[in-house]
């Protein structure tokens, strides 16, 4: 499966960053920690914040499946951040732990996800 990832830069700024990498659905099974079914309304809006540690796993991915509507991500430096669009069948990962990290805004068709807490960082080149 096809997973977009936001992470950060490996050098300098840690800026937050959208890379492509893929994932054996057996794989992402055996990582998830939680799962959670999510509607959000249309237009709400995070600001710069990062991948959050879980207190008691440590570095984990958060990984978003978008199922209706959608949602724009925000990354790069805080001054000219770049937005891309994650609409429905989209598989988003977060896991930028470090920088000034992302912003997020949902669709103006609000968006129906499931995120899943999965345990570790995925391996992106």
């Amino acid at each position: 499966m096809k997973i977009s990832v936001v992470c950060c830069e490996p050098t300098g700024a840690r800026y937050s960053q959208i890379v492509e990498t893929s994932l054996d659905p057996t794989q992402l099974n055996e990582r998830v920690l939680r799962t959670a079914e999510q509607d959000l309304a249309a237009g709400e809006v995070r600001e710069l914040h990062n991948a959050a540690h879980d207190p008691e796993h440590g570095p984990v991915t958060y990984l978003q499946q978008v199922h209706e509507g959608g949602f724009s991500v925000f990354v790069g430096s805080p001054n000219q951040l770049r937005e891309t669009f994650f609409g429905p069948d989209s598989w988003v990962a977060f896991m930028d732990d470090q920088g000034p990290g992302h912003g997020s805004k949902v669709g103006p068709d609000g968006v129906r996800r499931t995120l899943r807490v999965l345990r570790g960082h995925l391996v992106v080149v």
